[in-house]
């Protein structure tokens, strides 16, 4: 009676542990649930799509057992910035201005301030400049004026960018918005002028590049005092010579502040992960090698504290041990 009385206990229990192990969704010696983030990127044939790809690698070769990157394409800044505000994105791209304004509630989230944006660091500064060929007959930003302009892709930082750098000219312009690649084959089809473009190099311009010859169109000093004045954000900046087939000048132009983001509510340890991963020797290397806009990167503390935008806090404990 007792040994009954016993096998009935243990069977019990067995049950109990086992309708546990079923409402929590586990068994026994199963591997840890892994943790999927949105990462919201770019489009295809810009530098950041190129730049995520690389990121998203990384992360989820080092990473995938226990957190994972989903890519999300999209138009660029202006998009993953939404995107990141409105808890539609755990990790984006994002310019530090588009930061600022969706803290504030002005400019892409005009009204509708959100403090789910965060800073991780500061991958690079990035250019601004706008391209067009030789056989157009444009050789200045002045010659642009009532010209077919391809701004960038809807919802991306290089079309509010271009917009920007136009308005601050007074240069009025037929305005197109395209996706990189497709702007890139309308300049070469003459379906368009000029195209607008941020970070360098691009891989729609180095195609474009390849097929007609181009002229990465120069600022004056005068263009770019008005800019700085007008845009405080922007800062000057050049684009070295050869950086695409037949650029054989340096380029002066606008530049400002790119930098890896996630959201508040992203664990704090999958982004101090990721962060170890990414400034290890081996993972900036493999960044670096996927493009060289990775090589400076770094902490950003002082771009940050001018926009006012707090680091995730595990960024935060990151950059502490670091020092």
């Amino acid at each position: 009676m007792k040994r009954s009385l016993f096998i009935l206990a243990v069977l019990c229990l067995a049950l109990l542990v086992a309708s546990q192990a079923f409402a929590t969704g586990k068994k026994e010696g199963a591997a840890p649930k892994v943790e999927r983030f949105a990462f919201s990127t770019s489009n295809v044939g810009g530098t950041w799509y190129t730049m995520a790809g690389g990121i998203t690698t990384l992360f989820n070769e080092k990473l995938g057992d226990r957190y994972m990157l989903d890519f999300v394409a999209s138009g660029g800044s202006v998009e993953n910035t939404r995107r990141l505000a409105l808890g539609e994105a755990d990790m984006a791209l994002s310019y530090g201005y588009h930061l600022y304004e969706a803290q504030k509630g002005t400019g892409i989230l005009e009204g509708k301030p959100s403090n789910k944006g965060t800073i991780m660091f500061e991958i690079y500064d990035s250019s601004i400049y706008f391209v067009a060929t030789k056989a157009s007959g444009i050789t200045k930003m002045s010659d642009v004026q009532g010209k077919r302009v391809v701004l960038g892709p809807p919802g991306s930082g290089s079309s509010d960018n271009s917009r920007r750098v136009l308005q601050s000219l007074g240069i009025k312009v037929i305005e197109q918005e395209l996706a990189f690649a497709d702007g890139a084959r309308a300049i070469q089809d003459g379906q368009a002028d000029v195209l607008g473009m941020s970070g360098h190099p691009s891989s729609g311009i180095v195609e474009l590049a390849n097929t007609r010859d181009i002229i990465v169109i120069p600022f004056s000093n005068e263009e770019m005092d008005r800019i700085v004045r007008e845009t405080p954000f922007f800062t000057r900046g050049q684009i070295q010579a050869n950086v695409y087939k037949g650029q054989t000048q340096v380029v002066q132009c606008p530049y400002f502040v790119v930098y890896l983001a996630a959201s508040k509510d992203m664990s704090a340890d999958a982004v101090y992960q990721a962060m170890k991963v990414f400034f290890s020797d081996e993972g900036k290397a493999k960044l670096i090698s996927v493009h060289s806009q990775f090589k400076p990167m770094r902490e950003g503390k002082e771009g940050a504290a001018q926009i006012g935008i707090p680091f995730h806090p595990g960024a935060v404990k990151f950059w502490n041990e670091k020092k």
